[in-house]
């Protein structure tokens, strides 16, 4: 297998995979076979912090209802749910 030198990159398909690539002015795009963009490493940084905000918020927010439930004399670990 020998590569193949891409002179013009610009909406090139890869033949193999079926990803397009797109040079912007500044950067270079790339889109799946179904056209939506790959994530670029900011944009997967963002998302993994606000997942990481997210999951602090539902811990603090878990401890709020345990401290709650203590103080009304029940303890949230013994707890035995319906759904379980």
């Amino acid at each position: 297998m020998f590569l193949d030198v891409i002179d013009l990159i610009a909406h090139w398909v890869s033949p193999r995979l079926q990803i397009q690539f797109e040079m912007g002015a500044t950067d270079l795009r790339i889109f799946h076979p179904n056209g939506q963009p790959f994530l670029t490493y900011v944009e997967i940084a963002q998302q993994a912090e606000q997942e990481r905000q997210r999951a602090e918020q539902a811990e603090a927010k878990t401890k709020r209802l345990a401290d709650r439930l203590r103080e009304m004399g029940i303890d949230a670990d013994q707890i035995q749910f319906l759904y379980s």
